[in-house]
């Protein structure tokens, strides 16, 4: 067992560099008009710098899992670092969407070869009486991530050209790798097995026809529907291909446990909502508000400090209490959170919105925490890795899905109360803005409504009885 401040200095590098991965798929969102300009391209197609890093992760994200397991997870973590970062540079170099969609791309890679690795190696360097405060701590980077990129991209934005926003992990992610040399441990002796090319392959395409439905959304609703036929036969492919190779890509034996199955479920649909926010916000605060990105971003600043103070209490909660009343809670605060942002409206601001961000961030913590903990030790320790690459695989492909939904509701709605095709809202009224809004907030508010009817019929399906 490796010496408590070892364990604790690499959690924090894992929580640091999982703080970066997480940013990179929103940090885009509040850069979207400038980008947008700068590129010649419009706001609805800038997404797609958004959606192709959420898609590779996805695509990428059992493969790596796989060789975690098989070749050391900490050597696919480093490697990682070092793939994530070159990519960083691409895309803040970039000049041409093509180039920064490469560039995305390979950031993708090296995000996902992290992020399939991160969670278990946080449970095998911690004895299982600190799982909860490890990955309490883990939550607050997660957090911080997902609600600090629109933020953190308005603080760079008022006074850097748009590829800082990218640039910005060079020096952090260059700290990162030197400590990851210098003090993780050696992986234990791995059995080198047979790697699921074929469930590899046609998992990408999956992920390729997902990217080219978002792509073709706004523009050929015919295309879309054959790539959405496409992915829906890829995937139900790949489910018949995993369920006789061997060793397969995705253990299908992990959903065996129900306790592990119901929990991703339920967090899958809080995953899919998070992203209605991410893309929503910066266009509220910029174009109805008239806010400057500077201000915008100290507003979408109030969720991350929250989630700061409030996840290593969620951390507490969840390692000496019930942890399925704790994640109700949590979801509760998150419906009064979401039925709120229906209620914006440009007035009584930024007060409003600074209070809905509070209860938001709460709301996620409060959930987040306990569900990552409950998640993890559901299953044999020798499925962990897949535990934990199938947790981050199902939160990549909610951002995913929230990403294309709210974007397509969003547009769709804009283009019905203007009477004509609408790409971009550059230029559209606040009226016509707030409305759009509302509604696209509405679908969210059943997506969780869902989820929480899930979780109490599932908990009291489990009663007593349910594993902890």
């Amino acid at each position: 067992m490796l010496s408590r401040i070892r364990r604790w200095s690499i959690l924090s590098v894992l929580g640091l560099f999982f703080f970066m991965v997480i940013v990179d798929g929103s940090i885009v969102a509040i850069a979207i008009p400038k980008v947008a300009q700068s590129l010649s391209i419009s706001t609805g197609a800038t997404t797609l710098i958004i959606s192709i890093y959420l898609i590779t992760i996805c695509a990428t994200l059992l493969l790596f899992g796989q060789f975690g397991d098989q070749y050391g997870r900490i050597k696919i973590f480093k490697i990682g670092t070092f793939v994530f970062l070159l990519g960083s540079f691409l895309a803040g170099a970039g000049q041409m969407l093509n180039l920064v969609l490469l560039g995305r791309l390979i950031q993708g890679i090296g995000a996902s070869m992290t992020m399939a690795n991160s969670y278990a190696i946080v449970t095998d360097i911690f004895p299982s009486k600190e799982l909860g405060r490890a990955f309490g701590i883990e939550s607050i980077f997660i957090s911080l991530g997902a609600l600090a990129g629109p933020g953190l991209g308005g603080l760079i934005l008022a006074q850097l050209p748009w590829g800082y926003i990218f640039w910005i992990n060079l020096p952090i992610g260059l700290i990162c790798l030197v400590v990851e040399l210098a003090i993780f441990p050696k992986d234990e002796s791995k059995v080198k097995q047979k790697i699921d090319w074929y469930g590899a392959l046609t998992l990408m395409l999956a992920a390729i026809s997902l990217y080219l439905v978002t792509a073709t959304l706004s523009s050929n609703i015919p295309l879309t529907i054959l790539f959405l036929g496409g992915f829906l036969a890829f995937g139900w492919w790949f489910i018949k291909i995993e369920q006789k190779v061997d060793p397969p890509l995705l253990n299908l034996a992990i959903f065996r446990t129900q306790l592990f199955t119901k929990r991703i479920i339920t967090a899958f649909l809080t995953f899919i909502v998070s992203y209605f926010f991410m893309i929503l916000a910066p266009l509220y605060l910029q174009l109805a508000l008239n806010y400057s990105v500077q201000f915008s971003g100290i507003l979408l600043m109030v969720a991350p400090i929250t989630s700061i103070i409030v996840s290593p209490i969620a951390g507490y909660i969840s390692d000496h209490y019930d942890q399925r009343v704790e994640m109700t809670v949590g979801l509760v605060i998150l419906i009064v959170s979401q039925f709120v942002l229906i209620l914006l409206s440009g007035k009584f601001e930024p007060m409003f919105f600074i209070s809905v961000s509070v209860i938001m961030a709460i709301g996620t913590a409060v959930f987040g925490t306990p569900n990552s903990v409950i998640v993890m030790q559901s299953v044999p320790k020798e499925l962990r890795g897949m535990a934990g690459s199938t947790n981050s695989l199902m939160r990549e492909f909610g951002l995913v899905l929230g990403t294309t939904i709210s974007t397509a509701l969003f547009y769709q709605i804009m283009s019905l109360m203007s009477h004509k095709e609408v790409h971009t809202a550059s230029g559209a009224s606040k009226r016509v803005l707030l409305i759009s809004q509302r509604w696209t907030y509405g679908v969210a508010f059943l997506i969780l409504l869902l989820a929480i009817f899930y979780l109490i019929v599932m908990i009291r399906k489990g009663g007593t009885h349910e594993e902890r």
